[in-house]
């Protein structure tokens, strides 16, 4: 598989400006479910997490990283082999947050030159973004593809408002492989459900994804949710790694030993300009401070985007309001980590999500540039 037409289709449309330049990244990853699928009317998991993988990330070349200090600050015992979020905090997000260890951790990250990097992505967005995808572009309407994102979002969050009720639908037309005469019938539901939970949109926004779906029932087909095998919403997440490789192609990176993946790149070698991809390696963690460093960051970050998917925007502004002390500083920590990243380069951040569960992101961190700025 060659990267460039990959990378340069990324760049693109992203509008990145400083993939080129050289860094040393070190991932892990978390909520990795391998694959998810709809098995007897349910979804073959419990409950859906946000899958991140990501860490933390450099300038240059590889260098040494001493985490020695670090051990000693945490309090970490000697027989532990290695730093694992366990050692750090344990419990929900907003528990998370009340970890004195992780204030050590965030402020010891900042002061080491070091930087955050993540692919963030909400399983039932990625699910269900090819229904809109299959429908927008076809209907001709130039006025509607700014919004494709907006839409996505809207009928997420429709469908998340009962999520068996939306894992039974998918179950009884096939989805993502429906049948030619299954398509009218699959879209006057969603008009269905999308009329029962409109209290969850805004009027305007009800109304346009209702017209939306209802005229995607005239297409000669949905391309991206047709003929393709039944039940399978996510295959598997290497793709998401080849992204990374891709996207920054001059620079080094190290993954923790993931033996899935591993055989997924190994099967379709990578290259550029018709040479081998060496850019990558897999690491035991035990060996790899970065990679124990990522494993805290990765953490934090999936258990804090699952928390946006799982609540309402008016309860996270109360729990947001209520926080004090310890859980504040880490708060002001992690926003100022995020942001420092963003700053240094945008790239480093790609999320595949919701533009609703991001405005709980804004509304929870406070970035400074943001509507909610303290």
């Amino acid at each position: 598989m060659d990267i460039d037409k990959l990378r340069k289709a990324e760049i693109q449309r992203h509008e990145l400006t400083a993939a080129d330049d050289v860094y040393t990244f070190y991932h892990d990853e978390t909520n990795n479910i391998i694959r998810l699928r709809i098995v007897e009317g349910r979804l073959n998991v419990a409950k859906l997490k946000v899958f991140v993988l990501g860490g933390v990330v450099h300038e240059g070349e590889a260098r040494p990283i001493e985490i020695q200090a670090l051990r000693e600050a945490m309090r970490i015992q000697k027989s532990a082999p290695e730093i694992k979020l366990e050692h750090v905090a344990k419990g929900s997000f907003l528990e998370v947050l009340g970890s004195k260890k992780l204030t050590t951790f965030l402020r010891w990250i900042a002061d080491s030159g070091l930087m955050v990097h993540c692919h963030d992505l909400d399983p039932l967005y990625w699910s269900i973004a090819d229904i809109i995808d299959s429908i927008v572009p076809k209907l001709g309407d130039r006025s509607l593809l700014p919004y494709c994102a907006l839409l996505k979002s809207d009928l997420a969050a429709v469908l998340r408002c009962n999520l068996p009720a939306t894992v039974q639908l998918f179950d009884a037309y096939g989805y993502p492989g429906l049948s030619p005469e299954g398509r009218k019938p699959f879209l006057e539901k969603l008009v269905e459900l999308v009329d029962h939970y409109r209290a969850v949109l805004q009027p305007q926004n009800t109304m346009v994804l209702r017209n939306v779906l209802r005229a995607g029932r005239s297409l000669a087909s949905l391309d991206f949710i047709e003929g393709f095998p039944s039940n399978l919403l996510i295959d598997e997440f290497s793709t998401f790694y080849r992204g990374r490789i891709a996207i920054f192609k001059n620079s080094g990176h190290t993954f923790d030993e993931e033996s899935t993946i591993q055989d997924h790149l190994l099967n379709t070698p990578l290259t550029s300009n018709s040479r081998p991809v060496k850019n990558f390696r897999f690491a035991d963690s035990k060996a790899e401070p970065g990679i124990q460093l990522s494993d805290v960051m990765v953490g934090v970050l999936g258990k804090m985007h699952t928390y946006f998917t799982i609540t309402d925007r008016d309860d996270v502004a109360i729990d947001r309001a209520a926080l004090a002390e310890t859980s504040l500083e880490n708060a002001s920590l992690l926003r100022d980590l995020i942001s420092a990243s963003h700053e240094a380069n945008v790239a480093f951040l790609h999320h595949v999500a919701s533009l609703h569960d991001l405005d709980k992101l804004d509304l929870f961190l406070r970035f400074p540039d943001g509507a909610y700025a303290s």
